[in-house]
């Protein structure tokens, strides 16, 4: 610790940290206006300048100057409040008075400034700056004139978001704030605007709605993507008016910034519908839960409960997700649940539990807390609680940035998760971190990565085989640093592929694949992220199995940042296998067994015979099996848009006896229902979810329902139309339960990872082989990929104008070169055609793509882009103008 005086004051600072943050930590105020806790201290406004004995005679910025043993700071002289004066002063000269219109008005920086140093006028003249206003950029607006050049939104994008999109322009009296183009061109994730001292950057969105001191803010967790990042909502009047985040860690995505139109959208499912000959009548709620309990009924009496499947929602709370299982296992009796994770995400837990094993936690106390805090787990860890099982090889995001190594496969780390991509750019200021990008086609973070691997689409598995050959050659005698079976077995099915037939297979040079696994091979502390691209496929389990394997092998899990990173698409896709909405497992990953905790708590003998995995349900349905399901309940989601092959998808969902759909709007599914039961979204939700790393997160409800009801309620109170009750008071209670049963959970709350972190884990694992042979579905010369793009997540993203302005139709990425040899230019309507069937969408010439390969986002309705796939993400297509 260091020893100095500030105004006098004694104070212990730690060695190496400014005098600024010396003085934040102890409460002594010095003002600043450049300075920003997200970014590196800039010093370029001088507001925060104090005089420090000993030191030069001139003041010095206390953003930048470090303390050191002995200093007397002094920071509120009369010499230096003039300077600071004399600072605002000259940003006035130039500084329009918008102060009655502008929207940062009662939370402006150089308004409070100028009002704390009591500056009344402005004694000096200048040549007024040209005016270079922009109010063409979508979403953001951009005043020159306002502009007090501090240089946060520039640090801002370039450090932490790494877009780089925005630069000052010109020089000195004449620098200005420009894109070196107009309009803006970036991710538009509006980060510069939460951190723009003054009101140069404007969200189009809010602009002229409120003012600061008119709303409300309450503080909530984000519903799109799986990253859980909370915010605060700002309210007026009962409406959503913006988002914010905390002044330590300002970033946002698009679709988190400018996202929250979902609630307020036109197309907002607000009454309960009931389809009577053929179109939908609006009901009350007791006609249409009646409605809905009858049909279940009818198809229960006459083809008794397994007739009736039932798909959970990763929209929907943790809560939500426990009582729809529960409604079926209790309700019901039977085990005829699945997700949409198990098109994805499902497949990443499973090919790691492949590996790691299920989890397992010892040291549970077996008495649960009669009264536990809200949202807190009623079970609590006795002194020396171990843990196992793939949970514990699960990474902390808070923490990736730590790793010395990342290695990003199958991601597009901008789109998928925003949050991993924070964190990568802070890991890059460390000059020892590696970053490896592998992904066939070009991404965001190729432009800052050490090794970059282009693969052929669908061949993960034989990159991972050659990455893990590679190691063991440039690491002779290495062997995983975890307790590891079957290793040498699994060594010797390595060198059964010499490196030239990885490269046959995989199209990356062998030399390249070295250079990566020189890398992995000397990491310390090594994290591999990997998403939709490789999990999507027909194979994405067995490519997780190959992930693992990796891990096993080069692993440290006992470092900081050294994990897996599976990326789950939606806010609860976590929650909701967490929940149990699964056909062969109960909350927590328990197996389906007599003896399990939830048959005492629910008192109830548990029906222990498995269901049917979501597409073995489907599959059944298309072949008119005996055992098929007749009735379905869809807790939300889309899967007519999401599941692989949609045409077929619509065609078996279309045979149902009955149909409940729990939804917030009209989707393709929704369509289909005979009932539809309005739920509450996004800032009308108390409830929990899980982010895609494990971290439990709370969700406050900021604005009413308007008529849509939370999912839990909607489910009870369809259990007590079914005469067999469940009545929970609120969200709170739901969790009370479900966390007594959950060993997994115990002593976690809010902002908690589980399992939690003082359970020992003791990891080990099992080296699995898989065939490494790439099959992708088709015929044609193309590889269509189907995937994520930025600024939406799923089809809900695609009812709110925010991601709508930004990215509002489909389009077809393909490679310059591809197009110009079928003479298509930007913009021209081509047909992408499979076996499963075509469709007709715009064409985007794109250089990140690689030759023979194509890219279509899955969230668009029209034209959809499942339609033309099979079994997977991948398929072979044929392209033709026209």
């Amino acid at each position: 610790m260091v020893n100095l005086t500030i105004d006098g004051r004694a104070i212990q600072a730690e060695e190496g940290i400014t005098i600024l943050k010396a003085a934040q930590a102890h409460g002594i105020s010095i003002p600043f206006l450049c300075y920003h806790p997200a970014i590196k201290a800039i010093g370029s406004c001088r507001i925060c300048v104090v005089e420090v004995k000993p030191g030069p005679p001139r003041p010095s910025p206390a953003c930048t100057t470090k303390v050191a043993e002995g200093m007397e700071v002094t920071t509120n002289s009369e010499r230096i409040q003039n300077i600071r004066r004399e600072l605002v002063k000259f940003m006035l000269v130039n500084h329009p008075l918008d102060c009655p219109w502008c929207d940062k008005g009662g939370e402006c920086e150089l308004q409070n400034l100028t009002h704390e140093l009591g500056v009344a006028e402005v004694d000096y003249e200048a040549v007024r700056k040209p005016i270079n206003n922009d109010f063409d950029s979508m979403l953001i607006e951009r005043y020159n004139t306002r502009c007090v050049t501090c240089g946060r939104c520039v640090h801002v994008c370039q450090e932490r978001v790494g877009a780089s999109a925005i630069n000052f322009e010109n020089r000195a009296y004449f620098t200005d704030l420009g894109s070196g183009q107009q309009p803006l061109n970036c991710e538009f994730c509006g980060t510069c605007i939460e951190v723009c001292p003054v009101g140069a950057l404007i969200n189009k969105l809010f602009k002229y709605s409120a003012r600061c001191w008119e709303m409300t803010g309450t503080r909530t967790i984000c519903q799109f993507c799986g990253g859980g990042c909370d915010y605060m909502v700002d309210v007026k009047d009962g409406k959503v008016l913006r988002v914010r985040r905390d002044e330590e860690n300002p970033l946002l995505c698009l679709r988190g910034r400018f996202g929250f139109g979902v609630l307020d959208a036109p197309e907002r499912l607000k009454t309960p519908l009931i389809k009577k000959g053929g179109q939908f009548v609006e009901a009350s709620w007791d006609d249409a839960l009646e409605f809905a309990a009858q049909g279940l009924m009818q198809v229960m009496a006459k083809s008794g409960p397994s007739a009736i499947y039932g798909v959970g929602s990763p929209r929907a709370t943790n809560e939500s997700n426990y009582l729809f299982q529960k409604f079926f296992r209790v309700v019901l009796g039977t085990n005829q649940i699945d997700n949409p994770a198990r098109y994805n995400y499902l497949k990443a837990l499973e090919g790691i539990a492949q590996v790691f094993g299920m989890p397992e936690v010892a040291g549970v106390n077996p008495e649960p807390l009669k009264f536990p805090k809200p949202f807190h787990s009623s079970l609590t860890l006795e002194e020396g609680a171990k843990g196992k099982g793939f949970p514990f090889v699960l990474g902390d995001s808070g923490t990736l940035k730590a790793a010395d190594v990342v290695l990003v496969i199958g991601a597009d780390v901008t789109p998928e998760m925003p949050p991993y991509g924070w964190q990568l750019m802070e890991a890059l200021q460390n000059e020892n971190f590696r970053l490896i990008v592998a992904n066939p086609r070009k991404t965001k973070y190729d432009r800052y990565a050490h090794a970059k691997l282009r693969y052929k689409p669908g061949t993960e598995r034989a990159l991972l085989n050659g990455l893990m050959e590679a190691i063991l050659d440039e690491k002779s005698g290495h062997t995983p640093y975890l307790e590891a079976a079957g290793f040498e077995e699994f060594t010797e099915s390595l060198r059964q592929t010499p490196m030239k037939d990885v490269k046959e297979m995989t199209g990356v040079m062998v030399g390249d694949i070295r250079e990566a696994a020189k890398i992995l091979a000397n990491a310390q502390a090594p994290a591999i992220i990997f998403g939709n691209d490789l999990l999507a496929q027909a194979s994405g389990k067995e490519n997780a199995i190959a992930v693992a394997n990796l891990f096993l092998l080069i692993g440290q899990p006992g470092n900081p940042g050294s994990g897996l990173y599976p990326i789950a698409e939606k806010n609860n896709t976590h929650g909701v296998c967490d929940m149990g909405v699964l056909p062969n497992m109960l909350p927590g990953y328990q197996p389906l067994a007599a003896g399990s905790p939830f048959g005492k708590l629910w008192n109830k003998t548990l029906n222990i015979t498995p269901g049917f995995t979501l597409e073995e349900a489907l599959s059944r349905v298309e072949s008119n099996a005996v055992t098929a399901p007749q009735a379905f309940y869809i807790m939300g989601g889309d899967l007519v848009r999401q599941a692989p092959n949609s045409k077929r998808v619509l065609s078996i969902l279309q045979k149902a006896k009955f149909m409940v759909v729990q939804g917030a709007f009209m989707t393709e599914v929704a369509k289909l229902a005979d009932v539809i039961l309005p739920v509450n979204i996004h800032a009308e939700v108390n409830g929990t979810y899980t982010n895609t790393d494990g971290r439990l997160g709370q969700l406050k409800a900021a604005v009413g329902g308007n008529g849509a009801k939370p999912g839990w309620q909607i489910i009870a109170a369809l259990s007590r139309k079914l005469d067999y009750p469940m009545e929970y008071y609120s969200a709170e209670d739901i969790f009370k339960e479900m966390s007594g049963g959950v060993s997994l959970y115990a002593g976690i709350k809010d902002g908690y990872r589980w399992p939690c972190p003082t359970i020992a884990a003791q990891i080990k694992g099992n080296f699995v082989p898989v065939s490494i042979a790439a099959e992708i579905p088709g015929e044609g010369p193309f590889t269509l990929i189907v995937g994520k793009s930025a600024g939406h997540s799923g089809s809900y993203t695609t009812w709110a104008q925010g991601p709508m302005t930004i990215m509002g139709s489909q389009v077809l990425k393909i490679n310059p070169e591809d197009a110009g040899g079928l003479d298509i230019a930007e913009g021209d309507e081509v047909t992408v055609q499979s076996a499963q069937g075509s469709i007709a969408v715009k064409a985007s010439l794109n250089q990140a793509m690689p030759p023979g390969v194509v890219f279509l986002a899955d969230h668009f309705t029209d034209p959809m882009a499942n339609t033309v796939t099979l079994n997977s993400n991948l398929c072979r297509v044929t392209i033709q103008k026209g």
